[in-house]
């Protein structure tokens, strides 16, 4: 399996996207449809992003033209996804958190007492789940991973 894009809802979309750009290395490309949906483009041959859509865009089962509704967001949002940057450290990815004054935490996943991998999970706008690992952060994923499919 390989993910090569995940949505992401924003109140103001272009401030999430530029500050993900940011984090890892990538560039901000306007999509026409949805109006106002962003792609955090890494520019790879295999066309890793993500897309930032306005929070209010909904699209029913079936829908190809997904747009604004007035419904909420919910209050806790249980989505995430994991990303890596070989660009940010985890201090950068904090202090960009820090800047924008969302939340964001250093924390280690995996079994207690056991092994597992650090990651920097962040609240894009203190709303959406995001989690970042920095380059040396990947390493230990993988390995986290590799050992894991071995057992």
């Amino acid at each position: 399996m390989r993910i090569h894009h995940f949505t992401l809802p924003a109140r103001e979309p272009e401030r999430v996207a530029r500050v993900l750009a940011e984090l890892l290395g990538a560039r901000v490309i306007p999509l026409p449809h949805p109006t106002g949906n962003l792609l955090v483009y890494a520019g790879d041959e295999d066309g890793s992003a993500i897309e930032v859509w306005p929070a209010t865009t909904r699209g029913a089962v079936g829908d190809h033209d997904p747009g604004p509704s007035d419904l909420p967001l919910p209050e806790a949002w249980p989505h995430h996804g994991y990303v890596t940057s070989d660009r940010s450290t985890s201090e950068q990815i904090l202090a960009a958190f820090a800047r924008e004054g969302w939340r964001a935490d250093r924390v280690r996943n995996g079994p207690p007492n056991g092994p597992g991998f650090s990651l920097v999970r962040g609240w894009l706008e203190n709303q959406t789940c995001i989690e970042i690992g920095a380059a040396d952060m990947r390493a230990e994923y993988e390995a986290f991973f590799r050992a894991a499919t071995a057992r």
